[in-house]
């Protein structure tokens, strides 16, 4: 490229210092810039391994958090309030012959259209006029039975909302009822290799019925119920991992299978082996649980696993079957009891040598 000076406007050789025509001194030519270094060719196998640490990292990442859930979801169901609440509410929810137990009373033929009740029946015309201000009934009626034996009797009549609570022949007081708290779920014990526990649950109604909620006597007819104080104590096993509500009956039958295996046991082994079954056997409350009145005003009190009487307490075995209890010493010295509950659970017939010997009458704190 020719180059010009910038005096006389001659040209000039490149690299000249000095005009031919005019003696100005050039300013030397501008040195070519320096050639860019060249970028750095990357290894395409450097990245390809890059990649692959970042997918092994990942993958490894993922089994750890798979195999962390898969070892959750494994895991035994532990003992806890909620794993027991939940088993309950399942337990309710699924089985309505339950829930009535809970939630109906029976203590009268409520699916009649009328109950008749004698005038000196004065403990049934006080929970019948309950039920009539509640409105389940109309007022009764006074009226003579005629015959040889006349005697004045009242008529309760069944009034519409009394056959809106009626599920069969049971008085219902709600539909449903669920878990609101769960203690004594530290008793987990194993018997014939499972794991088992009793919980004890307070309930709580839902869907209550509407005559109840507005009744004046809504305590006194909660307290009518078989639970009146909405407690139960129910079996729980470890079934397939989860806590389930299981057989009191299936339980007690495990426990007297062990027990006669184990009375062929010798040795401190067997020794030690029936005295943890003896505790399997007071595993549990009954029916009795509680103090009762005697007809001469004596107080018979019923633990878990003794009877206090007179402030003398004896160590029994409680075994229940349906309606009737019937109670051994643990030391084999006394003559066994058998008690029929009746009433709800509210009257115990105690029963000595197949004869009747008193009726108890449960007291109510």
């Amino acid at each position: 490229m020719a180059h010009f000076c910038t005096k006389c406007g001659t040209a000039y050789v490149p690299g000249a210092r000095f005009c031919d025509e005019c003696g100005k001194t050039l300013a030397a030519a501008a040195a070519p810039a320096p050639a860019s270094a060249p970028a750095p060719v990357r290894s395409a196998g450097a990245g390809v391994q890059r990649r692959h640490l970042i997918l092994a990292g990942g993958a490894l990442a993922v089994l750890i958090v798979a195999g962390g859930a898969l070892a959750w979801l494994l895991a035994p169901e532990a003992a806890s309030a909620s794993s027991f609440s939940r088993a309950i509410d399942a337990h309710l929810t699924a089985d309505e012959a339950a829930r009535d137990k809970l939630l109906c009373l029976s203590n009268l033929p409520y699916q009649k259209e009328e109950i008749r009740v004698a005038s000196y029946d004065s403990s049934t015309r006080q929970w019948l006029d309950i039920l009539v201000r509640g409105g389940l009934y109309s007022a009764p009626v006074e009226q003579s039975s005629g015959g040889w034996l006349a005697q004045s009797q009242f008529v309760y009549a069944l009034a519409a909302p009394g056959k809106a609570a009626l599920r069969g022949d049971k008085l219902c007081v709600a539909k449903g009822v669920k878990v609101a708290k769960v203690s004594g779920y530290e008793q987990v014990r194993e018997m014939g290799g499972q794991q088992v526990a009793m919980a004890t649950a307070t309930l709580t109604l839902t869907d209550e019925a509407a005559w109840l909620a507005k009744s004046p006597d809504r305590a006194l007819i909660l307290q009518r119920l078989p639970h009146g104080d909405l407690e139960v104590e129910l079996p729980l096993a470890l079934v397939d991992k989860q806590w389930q509500v299981t057989d009191r009956a299936q339980l007690q039958q495990a426990a007297m299978a062990m027990a006669g295996t184990m009375r062929h046991a010798s040795g401190a082994q067997g020794a030690g082996m029936l005295d943890k079954l003896k505790s399997v056997f007071r595993f549990g409350a009954h029916p009795l649980v509680g103090k009762w009145k005697g007809p001469m005003g004596s107080v018979l009190e019923f633990t878990r696993d003794s009877v206090i009487d007179n402030g003398k307490e004896s160590k029994v075995t409680f075994t229940t079957e349906g309606d009737a209890v019937t109670v051994v010493s643990q030391d084999g010295g006394d003559v066994a009891m058998q008690i029929n509950m009746s009433d709800n659970n509210n009257t115990a017939t105690l029963t000595l040598g197949g004869m009747p010997f008193a009726v108890l009458q449960r007291v109510r704190d």
